[in-house]
């Protein structure tokens, strides 16, 4: 739902917005339900420096009501959405149009009607891959993953493994271009909801570290939310150095991130943290040129540009200090070109693949 502070609504926004830059007629179309943040537009939320056309879509089928049986009514609930709206939008536009999602349903449905597809995969489940195996022999697909390990769960056709690209996670270089660097000596940052599947993420973990005698010196900065989560935290734990700010507006978020000195991972020890999760974060925490301490998973060892990465074990504590303490003298390494993870990049490389597809000279990056 837009707008939305989850990570999945901002990159769907900012890749609309960059493709808009090159010259890219873009649609978004999604469900007309109660949105999670209320009475401000998509444009304002998200603070759009160019726009697009928007189209809500009914949805009569609400998922969140039961007590019992949510994941079910939310499948049914999708798929009736996406089968309703695949033949209302796809009445009325030229063969020549591409339909960009990250929704499993509308991939097969678009599909059955010979569409032109670009299908955004971020996690593993069993109707992805079933939906995949079902899609095998199309020709018209272009499938993005976000690491070799997701797209080698999937055990692709030949077809489809020649289509695909993989595309981590980005930033957006426009929300850095008035921050400055100005960073805090000990000061250190942990961006994100800070629910993950209606679950408390280890923010009590983060709280115990931080009570550490050794850490009294500094400062760790909480962003994100709900709201009322954050406040709970704010009441219940209260601490000299540790702040929740609740969330904030992407700008101001990374203005902070950029006055900041250490930025950290950590998500549960699920499958897809573990294997197959590329945060936006990641990205923003290197473009603001902090050093990383994160949590040991693969997933994480395999993303880019590794220089400015520490580990720790998920839990142990006191490695989490041990390792936060070693790498506050250590400078940020510079070397790596973390411009290349740019929306602006992955959207020409989305691009470049459709005008292969298309027997068109790829353009140039």
């Amino acid at each position: 739902m837009f707008p939305n502070y989850k990570a999945n609504t901002i990159q769907t926004i900012r890749m609309l917005e960059h493709f808009k830059l090159e010259s890219i007629d873009v649609e978004l179309i999604f469900p007309d339900r109660k949105p999670p943040v209320e009475n401000i537009s998509i444009e304002e939320f998200y603070e759009l420096e160019n726009s697009f056309k928007i189209s809500k879509t009914p949805h009569y089928l609400p998922f969140d009501k039961f007590k019992y049986f949510n994941r079910f009514f939310f499948i049914i609930s999708s798929l009736l959405w996406s089968f309703y709206v695949v033949y209302k939008k796809t009445k009325n536009l030229d063969e020549d149009s591409y339909f960009m999602t990250r929704t499993n349903w509308i991939l097969l449905f678009l599909s059955m009607r010979n569409k032109k597809i670009i299908y955004e995969c971020h996690k593993y489940s069993k109707i992805e891959k079933l939906v995949l195996n079902f899609i095998k022999t199309k020709k018209q697909i272009i499938l993005i993953f976000t690491n070799e390990n997701l797209r080698s769960t999937f055990k692709l056709s030949n077809n489809l493994l020649k289509n695909s690209l993989i595309l981590p996670s980005s930033f957006d270089s426009r929300l850095f271009k008035n921050s400055a660097l100005n960073k805090e000596k000990n000061s250190v940052i942990f961006s994100g909801n800070l629910k993950r599947f209606n679950k408390i993420r280890e923010i009590e973990f983060l709280i115990d570290a931080f009570s550490d005698l050794r850490l009294q010196e500094y400062k760790l900065k909480i962003i994100g939310g709900p709201n009322n989560v954050a406040e709970y935290f704010r009441n219940n734990f209260p601490s000299k150095n540790i702040f929740f700010l609740g969330n904030l507006s992407q700008k101001k978020v990374i203005e902070v991130m950029c006055n900041s000195e250490i930025g950290v991972l950590i998500n549960p020890p699920d499958e897809h943290s573990k294997l197959f999760t590329s945060p936006i974060k990641y990205f923003e925490y290197l473009k603001a040129k902090l050093k990383i301490l994160s949590v040991n998973y693969d997933s994480h060892i395999n993303l880019p540009m590794q220089n400015n990465m520490y580990y720790f074990n998920f839990g142990n504590k006191e490695e989490f200090v041990n390792e936060l303490l070693s790498i506050s003298d250590k400078k940020f390494n510079t070397e790596a070109n973390i411009d290349f993870f740019s929306y602006k990049v992955r959207v020409k490389n989305i691009l470049a693949q459709v005008a292969r597809l298309e027997g068109l000279e790829p353009p140039t990056l």
